[in-house]
């Protein structure tokens, strides 16, 4: 029984499957920054972003075989990622979207290690307990709510928490830090809400998108320009001599909570 109101919890009239949270930034968002290829003059390149000393095994801009460079710096730019990536299991990933980058399809990247990654991260556990937070206040509301109401509630929770994303020092030397590290958009959706008496289960699917692709700003930081991993990346991509595509990289993951109404949160 709900010790304030002498009444248990009534079952939340909601319309499942629904969204309870999604960041601003869009899904499969194409037209962002970090998305362009192929826009960019050599004076632009090393005059505006100051790239002059890019590859140890090529200078893109004077080698007379254009794609044999091109594959010169690929093959660099894979030997530099093992410098962030060279612990645990999931170290191949970042390899595997430079070779999706060199394919140049642009189409989206997904993988079940990153999606096993996204699931099993510390960085998920912020926005459950909100979602946790948000079916408590739901259960021991005193007044009926409607469907739009207690999705607000699920919103208006989860956005004071932190949502998933790859940069505790663990993912600096894993892969996930580089491969991913921050994310672009993320969805949250409550698939299912079961009560039983004093007890709650709710299933949650996670829809989580980045960019695999690098904008102005990012190379304009000299934090990223002092790593010459990033000055090949941002040559294949945004020199109008190479162009290759970026793409979205998506992860996906489904949790499942359960306790009781009367929880301290």
């Amino acid at each position: 029984m709900n010790t304030a109101t002498g009444k248990r919890p009534a079952t939340p009239a909601l319309i499942l499957p629904a969204f309870i949270y999604q960041t601003q930034r869009k899904m499969d968002d194409t037209g962002a920054a970090d998305m362009r290829c192929g826009d960019l003059s050599q004076n632009c390149l090393q005059h505006h972003f100051a790239l002059r000393d890019i590859s140890t095994r090529v200078n893109p801009f004077t080698y007379p075989d254009r794609q044999q460079s091109a594959r010169l710096l690929f093959d660099e730019f894979r030997s530099l990622s093992d410098t962030f990536s060279f612990v645990g299991e999931y170290k191949p990933i970042m390899r595997k979207l430079i070779t999706h980058m060199q394919i140049n399809n642009g189409e989206k990247f997904t993988d079940k290690a990153l999606d096993k990654a996204l699931a099993e991260h510390s960085s998920m556990e912020s926005s459950q307990q909100a979602i946790r937070e948000a079916v408590v206040k739901i259960m021991n509301s005193k007044n009926s709510r409607s469907h739009a109401q207690q999705i607000e509630t699920f919103k208006s929770t989860i956005g004071g928490s932190s949502l998933p994303r790859f940069n505790n020092a663990k993912d600096r030397i894993n892969g996930l830090g580089i491969s991913v590290h921050d994310t672009w958009a993320t969805h949250i959706t409550l698939k299912s809400l079961k009560i039983s008496g004093n007890r709650y289960k709710a299933e949650i699917h996670y829809r989580v998108q980045d960019h695999f692709g690098l904008d102005d700003d990012d190379i304009k930081d000299w934090f990223y320009r002092q790593f010459r991993i990033f000055r090949i990346w941002f040559t294949l991509q945004r020199w109008e001599g190479y162009g290759f595509r970026p793409f979205i990289t998506e992860m996906n993951a489904t949790k499942f909570l359960e306790g009781n109404w009367f929880d301290k949160i």
